[in-house]
């Protein structure tokens, strides 16, 4: 049995010499289907350090994850701890340094447990990313209209518009209805040129269809496009959020009355 479970265990480790040391795969793979290696590399003449490429924070980090605090950050910190993991802040690797030759082995085991612990955050970056950009905007939007209009979530725009719910639909007194369609995917901003279109040769009712995209990279060239060009207007969220929600403010309120304090 010994021998058997070695061999599963290690018939796809693949170690190869790089400069720095050496480039170690292992037969784990993560959610996204990339398997789990780690560098080993002398740091001294008897001392070594066990690091991954440095991708994986910033990734996790690019995608909306924020580490300095909060419950996020306590998770990453109990992990450190629990695999004895350090993170190297200047070249943003996870690392386990100031090892002996005989101390590599174990090490390297911990460390790729380690590595699919953290690949766990990954699995919920998307959700948590659509998540908090969703509440962040509705939180804005309604500081914006400070109950000058009605917001809905979840609706259709009007009862002949019934194909997609927006995910806001803004009613002010004696105004078109604004439905808002954040743009988390090139899917959803199609949903909103479909209703766009229809109600153009079709339905023809007074309403104004918008999106709101988190940042500029969310939707593909075409998409992006299409939607400039068709819906009353496309309106980017991520570093200008209170332009973008008033700009949507204005568009169901009239001019001159939506704020932010």
């Amino acid at each position: 049995m010994k021998q058997e479970l070695c061999k599963a265990f290690c018939d796809e480790l693949s170690v190869q010499k790089v400069p720095a040391g050496l480039a170690v795969t292992t037969a784990f793979a993560g959610a996204d289907g990339d398997h789990i290696g780690f560098f080993v590399i002398k740091t001294s003449d008897a001392k070594y350090r066990i690091e991954d490429d440095g991708v994986t924070l910033p990734y996790l980090e690019g995608s909306g994850l924020d580490f300095s605090s909060g419950t996020r950050g306590d998770a990453l910190s109990e992990l450190q701890s629990e695999y004895g993991v350090s993170i190297d802040h200047e070249t943003k690797e996870f690392f386990v340094g100031n090892l002996t030759e005989g101390q590599i082995p174990a090490a390297a085991l911990k460390f790729v447990a380690f590595s699919l612990r953290v690949r766990d955050f990954m699995l919920m970056t998307e959700f948590r990313v659509a998540t908090t950009f969703r509440e962040d905007a509705e939180r804005l939007l309604r500081a914006a209209v400070n109950g000058r209009a009605t917001i809905e979530e979840n609706v259709p725009i009007t009862p002949k518009l019934t194909d997609f719910p927006a995910d806001f639909v803004v009613r002010a007194p004696g105004r078109k209805p604004v439905g808002v369609f954040l743009g988390t995917s090139d899917n959803r901003v199609l949903e909103a040129l479909f209703l766009q279109m229809r109600n153009q040769h079709e339905i023809h009712e007074p309403c104004s269809i918008v999106a709101l995209v988190e940042k500029p990279r969310t939707l593909s060239t075409r998409v992006r496009q299409q939607a400039t060009n068709r819906l009353e207007f496309l309106t980017e969220f991520r570093g200008d959020e209170v332009a973008a929600v008033e700009r949507i403010a204005r568009e169901a309120i009239g001019r001159g009355t939506s704020s932010i304090q």
